[in-house]
């Protein structure tokens, strides 16, 4: 029976690694750089760094050096990478055919092909932990999760899916623990909790109430301009400073209500089948002059 412990990079989650009593601390990429990683026991590279190392670009100096670190002598820890490099001394082929067989078995199917996936460092993780559970290699019986969230817009469209899957698959072999702050898996039980359905309803007063907000900001937007354009040339800089703040708050309250007028129109489209274009109008453009 043993605990292992995976790391990524989530400030609001990774320090309580500290605390943790695993067995073995998995972690990634550059990560040996930073002070809140307690322990290394095993390191996952599972990019093409050879190819980033190379590149002139000074953004990429960070990855270059750490191209140089890998092929730089012995690691107290073997390092997975995407295939066996020669020039690395620490490298260990990650055993992806094996892996994904164990995990995915030819079970998933798209069609009537076996089809597979990895959306991220973290799925390759935690997919060879359930590899050598399920083989024997090691006992795995519980899996600590820490600094791994998925949390930004980019990562939240693949990755945090692809993580769910392999915690759940995970799960079928050890207890996964995740962190009290975590955000991942936080959905309410449909329909016991809460539903994640909007109905056509709460859109249409929503609208109106996105109607109602862009129409006032509308007149207000027209009042303040004619009020600056009156002023401009006679009134104090303080007055005219005054008025132009108004009219800039005025525009930024058109645009927020009509974004959401919008937004609203494009649901309540979606739900009645109408397949619509997405495309904002800019309200500015509709205020009659006065």
């Amino acid at each position: 029976m043993a605990t292992l412990a995976l790391l990524g990079g989530a400030e609001t989650t990774r320090g309580a690694v500290v605390d943790s009593k695993a067995d073995q601390i998995w972690t990634m990429n550059w990560f040996y750089l930073y002070d809140w990683v307690p322990r290394i026991d095993r390191l996952f590279e599972m990019h093409p760094i050879w190819m980033y190392g190379q590149t002139g670009k000074p953004e990429h100096q960070k990855v270059k050096d750490h191209w140089a670190w890998l092929q730089d002598g012995e690691k107290p820890y073997p390092i997975y990478m995407l295939k066996q490099l020669p020039t690395v001394p620490s490298c260990i082929n990650y055993p992806l055919i094996e892996v994904t067989e164990t995990v995915f078995g030819r079970k998933l199917l798209r069609g009537e092909d076996p089809t597979d996936f990895y959306s991220s460092s973290v799925d390759y993780m935690i997919a060879l932990a359930i590899y050598e559970k399920a083989k024997g290699i090691n006992d795995w019986t519980r899996m600590e999760l820490y600094g791994i969230e998925m949390g930004s817009m980019t990562e939240y469209r693949y990755q945090r899916e692809g993580s769910a899957f392999f915690i759940g698959r995970a799960m079928e072999y050890m207890t996964v623990v995740l962190q009290p702050e975590s955000i991942l898996l936080r959905a309410k039980k449909y329909g016991y909790e809460g539903s994640q359905m909007i109905f056509r309803q709460d859109l249409e007063r929503m609208l109106a109430q996105f109607e109602q907000k862009r129409l006032e900001a509308a007149a207000r937007l027209q009042h303040a301009e004619g009020r600056l354009s009156a002023i401009i040339d006679t009134g104090t800089k303080e007055e005219v400073l005054e008025a132009n703040m108004v009219c800039t708050r005025a525009r930024d309250d058109l645009m927020i209500a009509s974004g959401g007028e919008q937004t609203i129109v494009y649901q309540i489209r979606e739900i009645d089948l109408e397949e619509p274009d997405w495309k904002l109008e800019n309200p500015i453009e509709n205020v009659i002059e006065v």
